[in-house]
């Protein structure tokens, strides 16, 4: 990919400037919010907040998603929980937003679930440029997490195993019916959100949070304490049990939710082992 800037539009602004993006094996972080030293020095920590007031459920983000990132038919890598609450005639419906929480994992080593029990990882080290030129290593594999955080899969490496799949105890993950796995093309490879990695390296939002018609979805970057973000983690106290899901699996989730009316644990459903229904076939 070559060197490019951050459009200047409004909602892309928080992301800033996009440096050089290296060959498909160096993770980069090329994004920085202007002015702001304290985000330059060291990489992003990319995050996303769900804003349940605003949801509407309209499933916008399921489809940019589709379309953005060519997401094969039966599958889906944002999909929206609903629930109807209340009691007639005093009823509404209640909507939680679900996808890849990016996981930092847990106190001890910092490796979130899914690439712990990934076979090719630790994979050999890699390059991960800040956006003041600093390199970062890293290690790779079939799935890896970068430095800024983003929880990726590198399909030519995946042998289609399906153990990140069984390792996620949300179940964003499923095998692709229609991409071989490249180390072992008789089977599928696994697939699931990546936070729209080509956008961000790019200076560019992702897809969902551009398309969402409520601001429903904030994305940004937690060591930038005057990202959007970082102000509504800060403002609502969302680094807290309470505001993530399942934090008693000890992944630590990055995605945080604002619930002033406590629904998430109600309108959660957690996938069943061994059961894909949340991302394969329907709108759950």
């Amino acid at each position: 990919m070559s060197e490019n800037k951050t459009p200047d539009m409004n909602r892309r602004k928080f992301l800033g400037s996009a440096g050089a993006v290296g060959v498909a094996a160096v993770g980069t972080a090329a994004l920085a919010t202007p002015g702001v030293s304290e985000a330059a020095a060291k990489a992003p920590r990319w995050a996303m907040v769900m804003d349940l007031r605003r949801c509407i459920g309209c499933r916008a983000c399921t489809v940019a998603c589709k379309s953005e990132n060519d997401v094969s038919l039966g599958r889906f890598r944002a999909v929206i929980q609903e629930k109807t609450i209340g009691t007639f005639p005093n009823t509404k419906k209640a909507f939680l937003p679900l996808m890849c929480n990016h996981c930092e994992g847990n106190e001890k080593d910092g490796v979130p679930p899914c690439v712990k029990a990934c076979p090719e990882f630790p994979g050999k080290r890699v390059k991960f440029k800040t956006a003041d030129g600093k390199t970062i290593r890293y290690r790779h594999g079939a799935t890896y997490k970068r430095p800024d955080g983003l929880i990726l899969i590198d399909k030519d490496l995946c042998i289609g195993c399906g153990k990140c799949i069984d390792a996620c105890p949300y179940g964003v993950r499923s095998f692709d019916p229609f991409v071989k796995a490249g180390g072992d093309p008789t089977k599928q490879a696994a697939d699931k959100c990546d936070m729209c990695v080509h956008r961000v390296d790019n200076g560019v939002e992702p897809s969902c949070v551009n398309t969402c018609q409520g601001r429903a979805r904030i994305f940004g970057d937690l060591n930038d304490p005057n990202s959007s973000v970082s102000k509504l983690v800060k403002e609502h106290n969302l680094a807290t049990d309470d505001n993530v899901l399942l934090a008693e699996e000890g992944t630590n989730p990055h995605v945080f939710y604002i619930d002033p009316d406590n629904l998430l644990k109600t309108l959660y459903t957690q996938r069943k082992k061994k059961n894909l229904d949340h991302f394969v076939d329907e709108i759950v």
